[in-house]
């Protein structure tokens, strides 16, 4: 399930409902776990995602909700792993789109999309000239 918050995503996932952040501690434990730093995101992204990946964005996901919350971890990245069994494609892609509409040091990340994209305004040269 969506959250209205944005960068916020809930999900019933390892026998409970968990909240994922997609904040700077995310942006932080994500590019750390996948040993990348911020210029490379969209080489991570392009041409699909790999499991490795879907896996880390919902651990560092889970990780930085409840980091930031004071909540205990009962988890590691192999527990998610095994989670994402119960996961299907259609709460995967409402993931990945809270994802991709957080922001990176205010700045919004949209991972290349265009998100509200404007009808181009074509200038018509002067009859009079």
């Amino acid at each position: 399930m969506g959250n209205k918050r944005r960068g916020y995503h809930d999900l019933k996932i390892g026998g409970k409902n968990r909240t994922m952040h997609f904040s700077m501690n995310f942006w932080s434990a994500f590019t750390d776990e996948l040993n990348i730093s911020l210029d490379q995101l969209g080489d991570i992204f392009e041409g699909g995602i790999s499991l490795s990946v879907i896996r880390e964005i919902i651990y560092c996901g889970l990780l930085a909700n409840d980091q930031e919350q004071g909540n205990e971890i009962d988890y590691n990245k192999f527990k998610v792993g095994a989670w994402l069994e119960d996961v299907d494609a259609n709460q995967l892609e409402k993931i990945v789109t809270a994802m991709t509409e957080s922001r990176i040091l205010g700045n919004d990340l949209n991972m290349g999309i265009q998100r509200n994209p404007t009808e181009e305004k074509k200038t018509q040269e002067n009859p009079s000239k």
